[in-house]
């Protein structure tokens, strides 16, 4: 009886596992492109599965990718323009007060951290549809991609940093005193990464 019970315990065994490979088995023969236009390792696809639609998918992400590129642009200009006048702001109350800070200064930023998160969300929202564009293997990148691409090894991390030190130096401000430290970089990394900004929109343009 017992012989019996692990007999058909190991029926049912054999049985699970030859349909778990056999769904194994089915789901690699039915994986479809799509999966490969969404996987950020694996961005070329083979030239004989590159077909018209993913042509019409990539030229729409890569219209969306350009139109949302000068909007980022727009915003980054508006971010570095509010940064400058609420330093401004802050230098002339602190002046009026005997060259002191005070925490209620750092006020005179919330229209300028306001863009700053417009512009990140503009921002990664552009480079989703840059990086999910499919792409066959047999495609070659034309110089003007090529530095559109070098100028991005640069925009890329900065707009990284750049709000980390923005709320770092932000909060130096709340506690009534100039950023301090690595949150003294903000304004360099991010003028930097602007420069590469429109780098990477001049490169494409021209």
């Amino acid at each position: 009886m017992i012989k019996n019970h692990y007999l058909i315990c190991l029926f049912i065994s054999l049985i699970s596992l030859s349909l778990n490979a056999e769904t194994v088995l089915e789901q690699k023969s039915t994986e479809n492109l799509n999966n490969k236009e969404l996987n950020w390792f694996s961005l070329r696809i083979p030239e004989s599965e590159y077909t018209s639609s993913h042509q019409d998918q990539r030229t729409f992400k890569l219209k969306a990718h350009k139109h949302l590129a000068h909007t980022t642009l727009l915003l980054t200009a508006g971010t570095l323009v509010t940064a400058v006048m609420a330093k401004r702001d802050i230098n002339r109350n602190r002046a009026a007060r005997g060259h002191t800070m005070l925490p209620q200064d750092a006020d005179e930023l919330k229209l300028h951290m306001a863009l700053a998160g417009a512009t990140l969300l503009s921002y990664y929202t552009t480079a989703y549809f840059s990086i999910t564009a499919p792409k066959s293997e047999a495609m070659i990148d034309s110089e003007n991609l090529k530095w559109h691409k070098r100028f991005s090894y640069i925009h890329m991390p900065g707009m990284i940093l750049a709000p980390v030190l923005g709320l770092m130096a932000y909060n130096d401000y709340k506690k009534g005193k100039n950023p301090t430290g690595i949150a003294k970089m903000h304004r360099p990394v991010m003028a930097l990464t602007s420069l590469a900004l429109l780098g990477a929109v001049i490169s494409i343009e021209f």
